[in-house]
């Protein structure tokens, strides 16, 4: 933040916010040592525009603010609705869902249309716990050596692994280290043989905020009749769902090539596709393809290792939710192939058992249910409870 205003204001000590925010441990401001107070212990205005002093959130607000958008919604939205008239209250929080609008990362950019193995990822999650800069351009060589690949598969590795929260560089571009995700898989299935792990897999593509399309995927999907969808038509919806960072469409191939490596995830000897997640067939009249939502086995497990990501990526900072926001919001239903109705029956039934009452619970109304989030609702809890105690849900 600059000191500076961008627009024009009536008030002319604008720049008192800017300095007493430092007192409530929120703030700080760039090179300020030296500057001039004034008689009432506040900043001076001329020292802060002829020195350009900036401020902004301590390093640890701002990395929270940062790896927690749905808690800056929530908070933009408190104050909007708090501080400012209701005739601009609706243009101010249309904002939001425009931003938000033009966020869609895909990490799976350019592993042009490929799909990645079973061995390819335990040999990531085994190589960047030990060589973070494994994907650079020095480490070429030695990388495709180690993955017997060549260098677009590398890229084909890193993208799913991103993709799926498993390695993050957020400390240093040039490096990858394991997230508490990655950490969790490789220390409970190194091999990554159990379906749990696949199950875990899935999840965390679907509530990442970097791989699309995987998510738009299953949302474009029916989940109440799993009604079958052309290939054709389920390309278009999905098409014009995304948008770069500055809001323009993807190009057709770039699409399909995503879409496809998508797909051939889902289907023949890939892990994903003994989940079931989803089923294909071809018209025996024009060799049209089409996709429908599947039917896997689904463990209480699963479910609650769900509803965790769900509310720990959408509902951080809540503690109780309504069951229709949460299907609407999340995309729960499609995620976990399972109509809607029948995902109620399964939380309403869990809630009554002792061995989830640390983890939510289900208030049964006549014209509202909801749900209510314990301490335990936690993805870091709930992945190692699946891969540990997960049943075999393998076709």
């Amino acid at each position: 933040m600059i000191a500076k205003a961008v627009i024009p204001l009536n008030h002319k000590n604008f720049h008192y916010a800017f300095g007493r925010l430092i007192n409530d441990g929120v703030w700080e401001i760039e090179n300020g040592a030296g500057l001039k107070l004034s008689r009432s212990g506040d900043l001076e205005k001329t020292g802060l525009f002829e020195k350009n002093i900036r401020g902004g959130f301590t390093e640890n607000i701002y990395e929270t603010l940062v790896n927690n958008p749905e808690s800056v919604k929530e908070i933009y939205t408190y104050l909007v609705k708090k501080y400012f008239d209701e005739s601009v209250c609706n243009n101010l929080l249309s904002l939001i869902e425009q931003s938000k609008s033009k966020k869609r990362k895909m990490a799976l950019i350019s592993n042009e249309g490929e799909p990645v193995s079973r061995w390819w990822i335990s040999k990531g999650l085994e190589i960047v716990k030990s060589e973070r800069d494994i994907f650079t351009k020095a480490k070429m060589r030695t990388a495709r050596l180690k993955f017997i690949a060549g260098s677009n598969r590398l890229t084909t590795i890193k993208g799913w692994m991103t993709s799926a929260q498993l390695i993050e560089n957020k400390k240093n571009q040039r490096e990858y280290e394991l997230t508490d995700f990655g950490f969790a898989i490789f220390g409970n299935d190194p091999k990554l043989v159990k379906s749990s792990t696949w199950w875990a897999f899935h999840l965390l593509l679907c509530f990442s905020t970097v791989s699309e399309p995987y998510p738009s995927f299953f949302l474009n999907l029916e989940s109440i009749t799993k009604d079958w969808i052309e290939w054709n038509q389920l390309f278009t919806k999905i098409q014009n769902s995304l948008a770069d960072e500055t809001g323009k469409q993807y190009k057709d191939s770039t699409i399909e090539s995503l879409l496809s490596s998508v797909r051939r995830m889902l289907i023949n000897d890939n892990p994903l596709a003994e989940l079931a997640l989803i089923e294909s067939k071809k018209s025996p009249n024009d060799n049209k393809l089409s996709i429908r939502l599947g039917s896997p086995i689904l463990s209480d497990e699963i479910i609650i290792h769900a509803l965790a990501m769900a509310k720990f990526t959408h509902f951080k900072s809540r503690d109780s939710i309504d069951f229709s926001k949460l299907i609407q919001e999340t995309g729960l239903a499609h995620f976990l192939c399972c109509p809607k109705e029948q995902l109620r029956q399964h939380l309403q039934r869990m809630s009554q058992m002792h061995k989830w009452q640390s983890y939510f619970s289900y208030d049964h109304a006549v014209d509202l249910d909801s749900l209510s989030f314990k301490e335990n609702c936690n993805p870091n809890k709930t992945i190692l409870l699946l891969l540990q105690n997960g049943q075999d849900t393998w076709l």
